[in-house]
């Protein structure tokens, strides 16, 4: 038994990915949802939309998995 705590491991960089990928996707989704103005090729399969919600996908796993290792190192 140790008797001095040992500090707190900082969150891995892959917290941080996983926080920015998050952000980017909310606000490519949020973009998506937004009307445009001309049309485009494959428009109406909304690829802002799906991009989005991929990337909030990975953000949100990559976040897991840095907080997951931050407490394993503990």
């Amino acid at each position: 038994m140790d008797p001095t705590p040992r500090p707190r491991e900082p969150l891995p960089i892959w917290f941080f990915v996983g926080v920015i990928l998050s952000v980017y996707g909310v606000l490519v989704m949020v973009g998506g949802m937004q009307t445009q103005t001309r049309p485009t090729v494959l428009s109406e399969t909304r690829p802002a939309l799906w991009w989005g919600a991929i990337m909030c996908v990975f953000g949100a796993v990559f976040t897991t998995i840095g907080w997951l290792g931050r407490d394993k190192a503990e």
